[in-house]
C-alpha cells in the first residue's frame, strides 16, 4: 500500500501511450492508499485512483449524497482531460460508480462493483444481520472501531486473515489512521450511504459490469451483492471464498481478475436475470387462461 497523504488523487502515467485509463472510487474513511497494490498489475495503464470527498483535504460538498461524490468525480476526470475510462468502486465509492455510470454511461467503458450493492432497502437487511452477528448496533460498532481499532476492525476481514497476515492488516490500520477524515466527514459519509439506493436505475445499466464479492463480508452481505449482479443485463459475478470486505487486501488474484475484465475477458460467470413482477404476473395470467 503506498503513501498518499495530502493529495486529492494518485495519478500513475506509464511510460509511453497507456493501455486505457483506471479509475478507482474508494468508499467510507477510505483513501487512494487502499487501492495502491494495482499499480504493478496495471504497469502499462494511466491508473486514477481518488480520495473520496472530505479525505486529504478533498472538497467535502454540503449536503453530502452518493450524487455528489459521483459529480466531484466526473469534474476531477474532465479537469485531467480524461476521456473514457474503466472505472473501478469499493463499497460506498461502488454506490459512487453506479451514479457515474448513470451520469456520464458513454465515458465508462467497463464497471467493477466490489464490495458493494444497491443500497437501500438492502442496506438495511444487511446492516440488522451484522449487529446480530457482532452482538451491538451500528453506531456502537463505529464506536468500537474508533476506539479499539485493532479489535474492532477484524470483524471486517475473512476469517483467519487478520492472524495469517499480520503485516497487511497492520500497515492497513496505520495508514488508515493516517488517512483518516474528521468525525463529521465520517458521520457525512455514512449518512450518505444509509439513504443511497440505485434501485430506480441499477436495471437501466448497460455498461459492461463485474460484480467482485466475498462471502464472508460481514458489512455488505454477499447475498446483497448478488442481487446488484442480478440487476445489471449481463454483469459478471465473481464470488471469492473466506473474504470479507476488503477484496483487494485479502486476495492475492484480486487485481488480476480486474485487469482480465478491463481487458476483455471473463473472470467471472454471468448470473441469469430474475424474472420482473410485471412478467410473473403475465405468466400467471396466460396459465390461468
Amino acid at each position: 500500500m503506498m503513501e498518499t497523504f495530502g493529495q486529492p488523487y494518485e495519478d500513475y502515467r506509464p511510460q509511453g501511450t497507456p493501455a486505457g485509463t483506471l479509475v478507482i472510487l474508494p468508499g467510507v474513511n477510505s483513501g487512494a492508499y487502499l487501492m495502491a497494490n494495482a499499480l504493478p498489475t496495471f504497469e502499462r495503464w494511466r491508473v486514477i485512483s481518488l480520495n473520496p470527498p472530505g479525505v486529504n483535504g478533498v472538497p467535502l460538498p454540503l449536503p453530502f449524497s452518493v450524487k455528489a461524490y459521483a459529480r466531484q468525480v466526473v469534474d476531477t476526470l474532465s479537469r485531467l482531460d480524461v476521456k473514457d475510462f474503466v472505472l473501478v468502486g469499493h463499497s460506498l465509492g461502488g454506490y459512487a460508480a453506479q451514479e457515474v455510470a448513470r451520469l456520464v454511461p458513454d465515458r465508462v467503458k467497463r464497471l467493477v462493483l466490489v464490495s458493494t450493492s444497491r443500497g437501500q432497502p438492502d442496506t438495511a437487511v444487511d446492516i440488522a444481520g451484522m449487529q446480530k452477528r457482532i452482538g451491538m448496533n451500528f453506531w456502537e460498532f463505529q464506536q468500537h472501531i474508533g476506539k479499539h481499532e485493532g479489535e474492532g476492525h477484524k470483524p471486517l476481514f475473512g476469517p483467519g486473515f487478520t492472524e495469517r497476515e499480520p503485516e497487511i492488516y497492520e500497515t492497513f490500520l496505520k495508514l488508515r489512521r493516517r488517512h483518516l477524515p474528521t468525525q463529521a466527514a465520517t458521520l457525512a459519509h455514512l449518512s450518505a450511504g444509509g439513504m443511497f439506493s440505485s434501485m430506480g436505475f441499477v436495471r437501466k445499466l448497460r455498461v459492461p459490469t463485474l460484480v467482485i464479492h466475498g462471502n464472508a463480508d460481514n458489512l455488505v452481505t454477499v447475498d446483497s451483492g448478488r442481487k446488484l449482479c442480478q440487476s445489471i443485463s449481463g454483469a459478471q459475478w465473481l464470488e471469492l471464498y473466506g473474504v470479507g470486505h476488503f477484496p483487494m487486501l485479502e486476495y492475492a488474484s484480486f487485481w488480476d481478475k480486474v485487469r482480465q475484465f478491463a481487458e476483455e475477458a471473463t473472470p467471472g460467470v454471468e448470473m441469469a436475470q430474475p424474472e420482473s413482477l410485471l412478467n410473473r404476473i403475465m405468466r400467471g395470467m396466460w396459465v390461468r387462461g
